[in-house]
């Protein structure tokens, strides 16, 4: 059993080296929080499980899926791996945040770096927990990894934030079908932009 461990740790090291050396161009990188976030994604663009370990990488031709895990630290260090593979010509986050706004329809799709894009503009600010009040909130939409992914992506690479919103800043438990659904919703939306 300790063999199989360590011998699977050496393959994971050799596949990692190799792919430090030899980045692939794609088109688009696109990074996700939750896999119940990415799971629409993998069906819509027909991407297939090349990585789990250290973490969970999805691909096609065209377009590698990254899932961080919440957190800016999660964010930050998903996408310096991921950079460390591929060479992204554009670079998308998507993901649900919360809006301090009680008059938007949850599911209401924003995007947060572009404003002159045909699809609502809306602030966002990155929160190290989830921010159940709008009380000291300087942004419309409030999530825990857009500044992350922001300030990781290299200023070369065309970067987009899209949010679905998911609350009015009243943190609850989600189901993951509730947020794979979400997600599924807004495809049509933001898809596009993977280009």
């Amino acid at each position: 059993m300790i063999y199989v461990t360590v011998e699977r740790f050496f393959d994971e090291i050799c596949f990692s080296w190799y792919n430090h050396t030899m980045k692939t161009k794609i088109k688009t990188l696109i990074h996700t929080a939750l896999v119940a976030e990415a799971k629409p994604l993998i069906g819509y663009f027909h991407l297939k499980c090349i990585a789990k370990i250290p973490f969970n990488i999805y691909k096609n031709d065209d377009i590698a899926l990254i899932v961080s895990g919440i957190g800016g630290e999660k964010t930050e260090a998903a996408i310096l791996y991921a950079l460390s593979l591929y060479e992204p010509k554009t670079a998308i986050n998507i993901g649900c945040a919360g809006c301090a706004d009680t008059s938007v329809k949850i599911g209401s799709l924003f995007c947060t770096t572009h404003a002159d894009l045909p699809l609502p503009y809306a602030s966002l600010s990155s929160h190290e927990h989830p921010v159940s009040s709008s009380e000291g909130l300087n942004s419309l939409l409030a999530d825990q990894e857009g500044e992350a992914f922001l300030r990781t992506v290299p200023s070369s690479v065309e970067k987009y934030i899209f949010k679905v919103v998911s609350d009015h800043l009243n943190p609850t438990l989600f189901s993951k079908e509730t947020l794979s659904s979400l997600m599924q919703k807004s495809l049509p939306l933001w898809s596009v932009y993977a280009k």
